[in-house]
């Protein structure tokens, strides 16, 4: 038995060292820019890629979105890769491994979940109590301006509606300014 397994250690031991070989070959491509040889590298590693991410990350969600980085930055510092420092997959692996460390550390934000908090978020518009006393002072103002002459009333709306100026209105109607300064404030009186 101990010769057999001695065999089956030298097989498997060959064929991991054919797979690295391969490996190499594609992270060496790939720092030349070979996108063919990039796309057969993570077919070759994304499910080791991805479980280094999960296992330290524990959420699929996070696990893919640090993959995906890893990837991007595999293909940009491939040429950063040393043969003589480990396996490529062991490269590959610390890649996945600090940037899923960099996840963990950064801060999370609080997501509110709960339909109830939704409610609580501040609205910047008037609120309905606001709404309805603007309505009731609008009834009022305009009551208020039926009852005065016509000459009044158009000279409030031409002045406090449409932007008028004081000067305009006076050469409109014909009179110095200051009488309009005057019939206006009587109408406001």
């Amino acid at each position: 038995m101990g010769a057999a397994q001695t065999g089956v250690d030298m097989v498997k031991q060959a064929k991991n060292q054919t797979e690295q070989d391969g490996l190499r070959q594609l992270l060496l491509r790939t720092a030349r820019g070979d996108s063919a040889a990039f796309e057969a590298l993570y077919a070759a590693t994304r499910g080791k890629i991805f479980l280094t991410a999960f296992l330290i990350l524990r959420r699929r969600d996070l696990a893919e979105e640090v993959m995906q980085e890893a990837y991007v930055r595999i293909w940009r510092m491939a040429a950063k890769y040393d043969p003589a420092l480990g396996s490529p997959i062991a490269w590959m692996s610390t890649v996945t491994r600090n940037l899923a460390i960099n996840v963990l550390r950064r801060p999370q934000l609080e997501v509110a979940t709960d339909e109830l908090a939704l409610l609580e978020v501040p609205d910047d518009g008037p609120s309905a109590l606001e709404e309805i006393e603007h309505a009731q002072d609008q009834g009022k103002a305009l009551a208020a301006l039926r009852r005065l002459d016509a000459t009044s009333q158009h000279l409030i709306i031409a002045a406090y509606i449409n932007g008028e100026s004081r000067e305009s209105l006076s050469a409109r109607f014909g009179v110095p300014v200051n009488t309009v300064k005057t019939w206006i404030r009587r109408g406001l009186l």
